[in-house]
């Protein structure tokens, strides 16, 4: 009942999120993380809905929006553990936004984190987060790298068995890392 009632009033929800009014907007990432906390799991069928505008806040200068965003998302993540918001994370990291690649870089290392080791072993996951290195270890911004790092240690952790095949295909040294 829940996931249909948010589908029915995203559009709504959504306006609200993006709003110039930070008491609304405030309000709208919390019914989000809320929702994402009770539902778990069954989230993931309104996560095309409202990650890519959680996501587009994080690109704002808006300080208070972006704190409240980036809680949201890692919010989701930790209660819903669906590492089905890894593409959402890869498709952010080329917009120009310093802050959105970042907080898609703490994303894919809270997703390492948090989610179910099976569910990264995967191949399409495995490559989407070697990806994320890839384009995350040569990033302009250093905290970007600094996550990118990160990540590739958690990968390293995670998948060991693949971490060769990434270096080998990764343009750059593995010792960058």
């Amino acid at each position: 009942e829940i996931v249909s009632a948010m589908r029915t009033f995203y559009r709504p929800i959504t306006n609200s999120m993006v709003s110039e009014r930070t008491r609304l907007s405030g309000t709208a990432i919390d019914l989000v993380s809320t929702v994402a906390r009770e539902l778990g799991v069954s989230f993931e069928g309104l996560l095309p809905l409202f990650l890519p505008t959680l996501l587009n806040l994080c690109g704002r200068t808006n300080k208070v929006v972006l704190t409240r965003a980036r809680a949201c998302i890692v919010m989701i993540i930790e209660s819903t553990q669906l590492s089905s918001v890894l593409p959402y994370f890869l498709q952010s990291l080329k917009e120009k936004s310093a802050t959105l690649r970042l907080v898609a870089a703490e994303g894919t290392l809270t997703c390492l984190n948090c989610c179910n080791p099976p569910d990264l072993e995967k191949e399409a996951r495995a490559k989407e987060v070697e990806a994320i290195i890839r384009a995350t270890a040569k990033d302009a911004n250093p905290d970007v790298r600094k996550a990118s790092r990160k990540i590739f240690e958690g990968y390293k952790e995670l998948l060991p068995d693949r971490v060769a095949r990434c270096v080998e295909h990764n343009p750059l040294d593995s010792s960058s890392y």
